[in-house]
């Protein structure tokens, strides 16, 4: 039998109650960050460049990613154009023959003339790089904003949220800062405090919108992966 867990709100479900019927119809976003790349490794900034493919280890995380959510009723895919998300999302759809659906709004941040370089070492380094990232608003010449990031990471949600024709179950196939921008907008969680978070190569975070479009979004799920990276990490 059904039962309510004690500190929800009333008339909202969570977790395993997600089979419920309560939940049935609700608009169900699984944002997906894309498999490792040798810039990863690096700690070099990707950005938008082009030609950065998953290397042998990521895509080994997206196949288990991929294999994770096998009996997902997935009905939609979107990603963003670039290489990486692009296998990512194709590893997700193996077996399904949906439409993978670009959407430019999800492009990972434009560093500009940061683009290619190790972020470490701007860290220590160089004064534009270390304000850029202490403060959200901020941004030095050609250096897309966080704040922009955000409103277009978030413009793309809302506009797949209300699209009339991807169904239930929307993978959105994006990269770490879209993916944590988004929760942050959701959960009113301030541009300052999103460093704080992590996310993982390949990891999935669940976001369920409601059919009142004034009620945010619960988060099922964030950063997971398969197996759990946190853990198999650990020597």
């Amino acid at each position: 039998m059904f039962r309510r867990h004690s500190r929800a709100p009333v008339g909202h479900l969570f977790g395993r109650d997600l089979e419920h019927d309560a939940h049935r119809g609700l608009r169900k976003f699984v944002l997906i960050r894309h498999g490792q790349t040798d810039f990863n490794v690096q700690h070099r900034l990707p950005g938008q460049l082009p030609g950065i493919p998953l290397n042998a280890e990521g895509q080994r995380e997206v196949a288990a990613t991929a294999a994770s959510l096998r009996d997902l009723p997935l009905s939609a895919i979107i990603a963003s154009p670039l290489e990486r998300t692009m296998a990512t999302a194709a590893a997700v759809n193996v077996g399904r023959g949906l439409e993978i659906r670009q959407d430019r709004d999800l492009l990972d941040t434009d560093y500009g003339p940061f683009s290619g370089q190790d972020y470490l070492n701007l860290d220590k380094t160089d004064r534009q790089w270390q304000r850029f990232t202490q403060d959200a608003s901020f941004s030095p010449k050609g250096v897309e904003s966080f704040a922009d990031v955000q409103r277009r990471a978030v413009r793309a949600t809302e506009r797949w949220r209300q699209a009339p024709d991807v169904g239930e179950w929307v993978a959105m196939v994006t990269h770490a800062d879209l993916v944590k921008m988004i929760v942050a907008y959701y959960t009113g969680i301030p541009l300052s405090r999103v460093p704080l978070f992590n996310m993982d190569n390949a990891s999935i975070s669940l976001l369920v919108f409601h059919v009142d479009p004034r009620t945010p979004p619960h988060i099922l799920s964030f950063n997971w992966t398969s197996p759990a990276a946190w853990i198999t990490s650990v020597k």
